[in-house]
Protein backbone atom coordinates (compact mmCIF):
# COMPACT_ATOMS: atom_id res chain seq x y z
CA UNK A 1 0.00 0.00 0.00
CA UNK A 2 0.95 3.54 -0.89
CA UNK A 3 2.51 5.46 2.25
CA UNK A 4 0.41 8.84 1.57
CA UNK A 5 3.31 11.43 1.58
CA UNK A 6 2.96 15.08 -0.28
CA UNK A 7 4.98 13.97 -3.29
CA UNK A 8 1.41 12.81 -4.91
CA UNK A 9 3.30 9.67 -6.13
CA UNK A 10 0.24 6.95 -7.07
CA UNK A 11 1.20 3.68 -8.17
CA UNK A 12 -1.98 3.26 -10.41
CA UNK A 13 -5.56 4.61 -10.90
CA UNK A 14 -7.20 2.27 -8.32
CA UNK A 15 -4.53 4.02 -5.68
CA UNK A 16 -5.07 7.83 -6.67
CA UNK A 17 -9.11 7.47 -6.40
CA UNK A 18 -8.43 5.95 -3.01
CA UNK A 19 -7.33 9.03 -1.67
CA UNK A 20 -8.71 12.04 -4.47
CA UNK A 21 -12.33 10.92 -4.65
CA UNK A 22 -13.09 11.69 -0.86
CA UNK A 23 -11.62 14.96 -1.18
CA UNK A 24 -13.97 15.80 -4.25
CA UNK A 25 -16.68 15.07 -2.34
CA UNK A 26 -15.63 17.51 0.74
CA UNK A 27 -14.69 20.38 -2.06
CA UNK A 28 -17.90 20.56 -4.03
CA UNK A 29 -19.87 19.31 -0.97
CA UNK A 30 -21.49 16.39 -2.86
CA UNK A 31 -22.83 12.61 -1.64
CA UNK A 32 -21.14 10.50 -4.29
CA UNK A 33 -17.67 11.10 -6.43
CA UNK A 34 -17.02 7.87 -8.96
CA UNK A 35 -13.95 7.04 -11.81
CA UNK A 36 -15.02 4.74 -14.33
CA UNK A 37 -14.12 3.31 -16.87
CA UNK A 38 -15.69 2.62 -20.31
CA UNK A 39 -15.39 -0.74 -22.18
CA UNK A 40 -16.79 -2.33 -24.74
CA UNK A 41 -20.51 -1.32 -24.06
CA UNK A 42 -20.11 -1.22 -20.69
CA UNK A 43 -18.75 1.27 -17.92
CA UNK A 44 -16.69 -0.10 -15.19
CA UNK A 45 -16.90 1.83 -12.06
CA UNK A 46 -13.01 1.47 -10.60
CA UNK A 47 -13.68 3.28 -7.57
CA UNK A 48 -16.50 5.52 -5.63
CA UNK A 49 -16.71 7.09 -2.83
CA UNK A 50 -20.09 7.62 -0.85
CA UNK A 51 -20.06 10.34 2.02
CA UNK A 52 -23.53 9.46 4.10
CA UNK A 53 -25.86 7.93 1.83
CA UNK A 54 -24.76 5.07 -0.16
CA UNK A 55 -25.55 5.00 -3.71
CA UNK A 56 -22.68 3.67 -6.04
CA UNK A 57 -20.44 0.35 -4.78
CA UNK A 58 -16.88 0.22 -6.51
CA UNK A 59 -15.74 -2.66 -8.81
CA UNK A 60 -18.95 -3.10 -10.42
CA UNK A 61 -19.71 -3.06 -14.29
CA UNK A 62 -23.08 -1.66 -15.90
CA UNK A 63 -24.66 -1.25 -19.45
CA UNK A 64 -23.28 2.06 -21.27
CA UNK A 65 -26.65 2.93 -21.95
CA UNK A 66 -27.83 2.17 -18.22
CA UNK A 67 -25.22 4.70 -16.41
CA UNK A 68 -25.23 8.12 -16.26
CA UNK A 69 -21.82 8.15 -17.59
CA UNK A 70 -23.57 8.20 -21.31
CA UNK A 71 -24.50 12.10 -20.61
CA UNK A 72 -20.98 13.07 -19.95
CA UNK A 73 -19.84 11.24 -22.84
CA UNK A 74 -22.21 12.22 -25.42
CA UNK A 75 -22.74 15.74 -24.20
CA UNK A 76 -19.71 17.09 -25.84
CA UNK A 77 -19.03 19.67 -23.46
CA UNK A 78 -15.95 20.10 -21.31
CA UNK A 79 -17.89 19.20 -18.37
CA UNK A 80 -21.54 18.14 -18.16
CA UNK A 81 -23.84 19.30 -15.75
CA UNK A 82 -27.45 18.59 -14.88
CA UNK A 83 -28.66 20.68 -11.44
CA UNK A 84 -32.14 17.94 -11.55
CA UNK A 85 -31.61 14.87 -14.02
CA UNK A 86 -35.14 13.72 -13.64
CA UNK A 87 -36.83 16.89 -15.04
CA UNK A 88 -35.11 15.96 -18.26
CA UNK A 89 -32.36 13.10 -18.85
CA UNK A 90 -33.73 10.58 -17.10
CA UNK A 91 -37.81 10.82 -17.96
CA UNK A 92 -36.54 10.68 -21.82
CA UNK A 93 -34.10 7.82 -21.17
CA UNK A 94 -36.03 4.20 -21.31
CA UNK A 95 -32.96 2.08 -20.53
CA UNK A 96 -32.18 3.43 -17.01
CA UNK A 97 -33.71 1.81 -14.09
CA UNK A 98 -37.01 3.37 -12.95
CA UNK A 99 -36.01 3.77 -9.44
CA UNK A 100 -33.41 6.09 -9.53
CA UNK A 101 -32.38 8.61 -6.96
CA UNK A 102 -29.84 10.46 -8.20
CA UNK A 103 -30.79 13.88 -9.16
CA UNK A 104 -27.73 16.26 -9.34
CA UNK A 105 -25.01 15.29 -11.59
CA UNK A 106 -22.00 16.44 -12.84
CA UNK A 107 -19.05 14.41 -14.65
CA UNK A 108 -16.03 15.65 -17.00
CA UNK A 109 -14.33 13.15 -19.77
CA UNK A 110 -11.02 11.37 -18.93
CA UNK A 111 -8.17 10.23 -21.25
CA UNK A 112 -5.72 7.67 -21.66
CA UNK A 113 -2.05 8.13 -22.91
CA UNK A 114 -2.95 8.08 -26.75
CA UNK A 115 -5.92 10.81 -26.26
CA UNK A 116 -8.80 8.33 -26.77
CA UNK A 117 -11.71 8.71 -24.17
CA UNK A 118 -10.95 6.32 -21.16
CA UNK A 119 -14.03 6.93 -18.68
CA UNK A 120 -15.48 9.40 -16.90
CA UNK A 121 -14.97 11.19 -13.21
CA UNK A 122 -18.30 12.23 -12.12
CA UNK A 123 -20.06 13.37 -8.76
CA UNK A 124 -24.02 13.28 -7.50
CA UNK A 125 -26.36 13.97 -4.82
CA UNK A 126 -29.74 12.63 -4.18
CA UNK A 127 -30.98 16.42 -3.75
CA UNK A 128 -31.53 18.72 -7.17
CA UNK A 129 -28.51 21.00 -6.65
CA UNK A 130 -26.84 23.87 -8.85
CA UNK A 131 -23.15 23.61 -9.82
CA UNK A 132 -20.82 26.64 -9.87
CA UNK A 133 -18.33 27.75 -12.54
CA UNK A 134 -15.83 27.24 -9.29
CA UNK A 135 -17.00 23.69 -8.86
CA UNK A 136 -17.00 22.92 -12.35
CA UNK A 137 -13.23 23.78 -12.85
CA UNK A 138 -12.31 22.05 -10.24
CA UNK A 139 -13.94 18.47 -11.28
CA UNK A 140 -12.33 19.33 -14.42
CA UNK A 141 -8.61 19.83 -13.33
CA UNK A 142 -9.36 17.10 -11.40
CA UNK A 143 -10.47 15.17 -14.27
CA UNK A 144 -7.12 16.09 -15.93
CA UNK A 145 -5.06 14.64 -13.24
CA UNK A 146 -6.59 11.35 -13.32
CA UNK A 147 -5.83 11.52 -17.27
CA UNK A 148 -2.22 12.01 -16.46
CA UNK A 149 -2.17 9.33 -14.04
CA UNK A 150 -3.97 7.00 -16.56
CA UNK A 151 -0.92 8.27 -18.92
CA UNK A 152 2.16 6.87 -16.77
CA UNK A 153 -0.05 4.04 -15.82
CA UNK A 154 -0.48 2.52 -19.55
CA UNK A 155 3.06 3.86 -20.08
CA UNK A 156 4.71 1.45 -16.42
CA UNK A 157 2.72 -1.25 -18.05
CA UNK A 158 4.29 -0.68 -21.95
CA UNK A 159 7.48 -0.47 -19.93
CA UNK A 160 7.28 -3.58 -17.75
CA UNK A 161 6.28 -5.64 -21.24
CA UNK A 162 9.85 -4.77 -22.34
CA UNK A 163 11.75 -4.68 -19.15
CA UNK A 164 11.58 -8.65 -19.41
CA UNK A 165 12.89 -9.41 -22.79
CA UNK A 166 13.10 -13.00 -22.71
CA UNK A 167 14.61 -14.10 -25.86
CA UNK A 168 14.45 -18.05 -27.12
CA UNK A 169 17.84 -18.73 -28.51
CA UNK A 170 16.79 -23.19 -30.06
CA UNK A 171 13.83 -25.24 -28.42
CA UNK A 172 14.32 -25.22 -25.17
CA UNK A 173 16.57 -22.74 -24.20
CA UNK A 174 15.85 -18.97 -23.40
CA UNK A 175 18.04 -15.93 -22.40
CA UNK A 176 16.88 -13.03 -20.05
CA UNK A 177 19.32 -9.83 -20.61
CA UNK A 178 18.47 -8.00 -17.62
CA UNK A 179 19.89 -4.17 -18.48
CA UNK A 180 19.54 -1.10 -15.97
CA UNK A 181 18.20 -0.91 -13.04
CA UNK A 182 16.41 -3.58 -10.98
CA UNK A 183 13.98 -2.18 -8.27
CA UNK A 184 11.56 -3.72 -5.32
CA UNK A 185 8.80 -3.16 -8.33
CA UNK A 186 10.82 -4.49 -11.16
CA UNK A 187 11.30 -7.58 -9.54
CA UNK A 188 8.34 -8.15 -8.18
CA UNK A 189 7.47 -8.26 -11.96
CA UNK A 190 10.19 -9.92 -13.02
CA UNK A 191 9.30 -12.75 -11.21
CA UNK A 192 6.25 -12.80 -11.95
CA UNK A 193 6.92 -12.73 -15.74
CA UNK A 194 8.93 -15.27 -15.49
CA UNK A 195 6.78 -17.91 -13.77
CA UNK A 196 4.07 -17.10 -16.17
CA UNK A 197 7.04 -18.04 -18.99
CA UNK A 198 8.07 -21.08 -17.63
CA UNK A 199 4.62 -22.41 -17.00
CA UNK A 200 3.52 -21.83 -20.49
CA UNK A 201 6.89 -23.02 -22.32
CA UNK A 202 8.11 -26.12 -22.36
CA UNK A 203 12.18 -25.43 -21.37
CA UNK A 204 15.28 -26.91 -20.87
CA UNK A 205 17.48 -24.59 -19.85
CA UNK A 206 16.73 -20.31 -18.80
CA UNK A 207 19.93 -18.12 -18.99
CA UNK A 208 19.70 -15.24 -16.85
CA UNK A 209 22.08 -12.82 -18.06
CA UNK A 210 23.01 -9.71 -15.51
CA UNK A 211 26.08 -8.03 -17.32
CA UNK A 212 23.93 -5.26 -18.15
CA UNK A 213 22.66 -4.39 -14.87
CA UNK A 214 23.29 -0.87 -13.28
CA UNK A 215 22.33 -1.70 -9.77
CA UNK A 216 20.17 -4.34 -7.67
CA UNK A 217 18.98 -3.94 -4.30
CA UNK A 218 18.70 -6.54 -1.91
CA UNK A 219 14.90 -7.53 -2.88
CA UNK A 220 16.11 -8.75 -6.24
CA UNK A 221 18.32 -11.04 -5.08
CA UNK A 222 15.99 -12.74 -2.75
CA UNK A 223 13.72 -13.20 -5.67
CA UNK A 224 16.25 -14.47 -7.97
CA UNK A 225 16.73 -17.13 -5.55
CA UNK A 226 13.37 -17.72 -5.74
CA UNK A 227 13.54 -17.69 -9.19
CA UNK A 228 16.41 -20.67 -9.24
CA UNK A 229 14.12 -22.71 -6.93
CA UNK A 230 11.14 -22.25 -9.30
CA UNK A 231 12.88 -23.25 -12.30
CA UNK A 232 14.45 -26.25 -10.53
CA UNK A 233 11.00 -26.78 -9.46
CA UNK A 234 9.60 -27.24 -12.87
CA UNK A 235 12.45 -29.14 -14.39
CA UNK A 236 14.43 -26.36 -15.93
CA UNK A 237 17.87 -26.00 -15.68
CA UNK A 238 19.16 -22.45 -14.76
CA UNK A 239 22.28 -20.70 -15.85
CA UNK A 240 23.43 -17.15 -14.54
CA UNK A 241 25.90 -15.61 -16.70
CA UNK A 242 27.46 -11.95 -16.27
CA UNK A 243 27.96 -11.92 -12.45
CA UNK A 244 29.78 -8.67 -11.66
CA UNK A 245 32.19 -8.31 -8.41
CA UNK A 246 30.00 -6.25 -6.78
CA UNK A 247 27.06 -8.97 -6.86
CA UNK A 248 29.92 -11.34 -5.71
CA UNK A 249 30.41 -9.85 -2.96
CA UNK A 250 26.77 -9.10 -2.07
CA UNK A 251 24.96 -12.11 0.07
CA UNK A 252 23.94 -13.83 -3.17
CA UNK A 253 27.21 -15.12 -2.94
CA UNK A 254 26.77 -16.49 0.47
CA UNK A 255 23.54 -18.57 -0.39
CA UNK A 256 24.03 -22.01 -0.59
CA UNK A 257 22.17 -23.06 -3.26
CA UNK A 258 24.49 -21.31 -5.53
CA UNK A 259 27.41 -23.89 -4.46
CA UNK A 260 25.63 -25.98 -6.99
CA UNK A 261 24.38 -23.58 -9.56
CA UNK A 262 25.53 -23.09 -13.39
CA UNK A 263 27.51 -20.01 -13.16
CA UNK A 264 29.41 -18.54 -15.97
CA UNK A 265 31.37 -15.56 -16.97
CA UNK A 266 29.84 -14.48 -20.30
CA UNK A 267 26.55 -15.26 -22.59
CA UNK A 268 28.62 -17.46 -25.22
CA UNK A 269 29.85 -19.68 -22.52
CA UNK A 270 26.81 -20.53 -20.87
CA UNK A 271 25.53 -21.02 -24.30
CA UNK A 272 28.11 -23.81 -24.84
CA UNK A 273 27.08 -25.30 -21.83
CA UNK A 274 23.83 -26.00 -23.24
CA UNK A 275 25.57 -27.54 -26.34
CA UNK A 276 24.96 -24.42 -28.75
CA UNK A 277 27.52 -23.55 -31.20
CA UNK A 278 28.29 -20.63 -33.51
CA UNK A 279 28.75 -21.76 -37.42
CA UNK A 280 30.30 -19.07 -39.44
CA UNK A 281 30.08 -19.63 -43.08
CA UNK A 282 32.95 -19.21 -45.41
Amino acid sequence: MHNHSNDLHYLSVKEAADEILEHVSKVINVNTVYIAKKDNGHMNIIDAYNNSDHILDANIRMDYEQSFCQFVIESGEEVFTSNDLSLHYIKENADLPVDVSVRAFMGVKIYDRDGMEFGTLCVMDKEPRKFTEEEAYFLRSVGQIFSYIISLDQTQQRVDLLSVPIVPVTEGVVVLPLVGIVNEDRSNHLLETILQRIYQKNLDYFILDLSGMVSFDDLFTSHLSDIVKALELMGVTPILTGIRPDMAMSHLSQDPMYKGLRITRNLEQALKKVGFRLVREE
